[in-house]
């Protein structure tokens, strides 16, 4: 007898059933096919199955029908394969008790290492520290994990590459390094590696590198003993003994000082740390996961960060790519976010127009995920239409607010704001104050005093801002007031002032 695995293959079309059943084989299993959920559950019934490739969408009994129907009765590795973009499916599918889900058109390479990740038995891959809570992750806590990661990042092919690389890292204990913009969602990946690590029990603790000052960042990191420095008067611990047993995500490592780079490679390399004023070096047991917004091998050709720390920190790099490069989900984010506004603020949108989805997929998104996120809550704010559709209107007018911000900057900040005091014209100084000023001053040969230039021009430019602003906004004074970040009260009493509108 064969000690080969038998591999069931759900699917009711049977070209794809019969294209499975021959990279099973070829795999070394045995395949069996049923085409459809009720000859499925049979088969299980009356064979020994080792695992099941389970299709979505089938006409009799679907497939999360049929997961329910074999979690109810067996514990058999189950694999759902859902279609590209059906983000939904995927996670209800893990919430329901799949082991893994691939999605349709799928490579052999992912269908490969998923088929022997859920046959596998399973291998410590570290051994947890004293200060470790050593605890198996439940079938029900590894799903939803991976549900709220694929809901917040899609099932696009660039996405799934992210998700997949975090099932594979996440078991180990090896450094990560993710790249990726602002917005991306770097702590998203870094908090869902935890998750589905051994550390889960232990604590997830992330470092803005870059909000610290430099003065304050070695005592931020390592901590101190009593007597450390003038005002130390107890002992405190770093971020490396607070993450004990846990994970350390270190953000925006690029800010880090060239000399606490130095001092950080031995932290990575030999995994042990010194307190400052300590005398004893201490063991890390925390997970170190680093994140950059910027390319660091571009800051090393500069010289401005250290390779071997660099090499370090990249025993397992994950690139997480610009929402601009896989507009594909934008569709499955949309609606996610939705779903959030809806459940945690209690708002009746029930969905976004198709003019509106049309909008969001050809922004650009500087701000990725998060600035798609913050335009959803912006625009519920100001329009839903009375089926409580997010609308094209609503959507356009938080972009109009947005360009004229942009507007705004350019043309009261750049226009001299950005330009060397040295090297302004007499021009580019003249356009600081009055016309009538400059003139007069000139014609009569007067000398204006500092004080009295400087009150002119503080009241031409903000009369000049105040006229440009409501330009903008149609004269809705409520609108320029949000535009300025000013109070409706305040915006009045300067409109009164400067006599304009009345």
């Amino acid at each position: 007898m064969s000690d080969a695995n038998t591999i069931l293959i759900v699917d009711d079309d049977d070209e794809a059933r019969w294209a499975l059943s021959n990279f099973v084989r070829k795999l070394g299993f045995i395949p069996l096919m049923a085409e459809s959920g009720r000859v499925a559950l049979i088969s299980i019934s009356t064979k020994k199955i080792d695992a099941v490739l389970l299709d979505v969408c089938m006409p009799d009994l679907g497939g999360h029908e049929v997961l329910k129907q074999i979690r109810e009765r067996h514990d058999i590795p189950v694999i759902m394969i859902t279609g590209q973009g059906h983000t939904q499916d995927a996670a209800m599918s893990l919430r329901s008790g799949a082991n893994d889900y691939i999605t349709k058109p799928y490579d052999h390479h992912t269908l490969e290492r998923s088929l022997r990740r859920v046959l596998a038995k399973p291998i410590p891959r570290f051994e947890p520290e004293r200060r470790l809570l050593p605890r198996t992750l439940t079938r029900p806590e590894k799903a939803e994990t991976l549900a709220c990661l694929i809901e917040s990042m899609g099932l696009g092919a660039k996405a799934q590459k992210v998700i997949h690389a975090v099932k594979h890292v996440a078991p180990t204990d090896l450094t990560v390094l993710l790249h990726g913009e602002t917005g991306t969602g770097k702590e998203l990946v870094s908090r869902a590696i935890h998750d589905l690590s051994a550390r889960r029990s232990g604590p997830f603790i992330a470092l803005d590198c870059g909000a610290i000052p430099e003065s304050l960042i070695e005592r931020e990191l390592f901590g101190h003993e009593k007597g450390a420095f003038t005002g130390a008067s107890q002992s405190a611990p770093g971020m490396f003994e607070l993450a004990q047993g846990g994970t350390l995500l270190l953000d925006e490592i690029s800010s880090l000082p060239l000399l606490m780079q130095t001092r950080l490679i031995r932290v990575v390399e030999a995994r042990e740390y010194r307190p400052l004023g300590g005398s004893q070096t201490r063991r890390l047991s925390a997970r170190i996961i680093a994140a950059s917004n910027v390319n660091l091998e571009q800051m090393i050709q500069k010289k401005e960060f250290r390779s071997d720390l660099y090499y370090r920190l990249k025993e397992y790099p994950i690139i997480i790519p610009p929402l601009r490069e896989r507009k594909e989900d934008i569709p499955d984010l949309v609606q996610h976010f939705l779903d959030i506004e809806r459940r945690e603020h209690r708002t009746a949108v029930t969905g976004i127009s198709e003019e509106g989805l049309k909008l969001l997929q050809h922004q650009n998104w500087p701000g990725n995920v998060r600035e798609l996120r913050n335009t959803i809550r912006h625009a519920l704010v100001l329009n839903m239409d009375q089926n409580g559709l997010l609308t094209a209107d609503a959507l356009n007018e938080h972009f109009g607010l947005s360009i004229a911000a942009e507007d705004y900057r350019k043309t009261f900040i750049n226009d001299f704001g950005e330009t060397p005091i040295e090297q302004l014209t007499q021009s580019s100084w003249d356009s600081l104050f009055p016309p009538d000023l400059n003139n007069s001053a000139r014609d009569q040969g007067k000398q204006i005093s500092f004080k009295d230039r400087l009150n002119s021009a503080h009241n031409y430019v903000e009369r000049k801002i105040l006229y440009h602003v409501l330009g903008v906004a149609n004269n809705n004074k409520a609108l320029a007031a949000r535009l300025l970040q000013m109070d409706y009260k305040t915006l009045n009493g300067k409109l009164k002032f400067h006599k304009i509108n009345d």
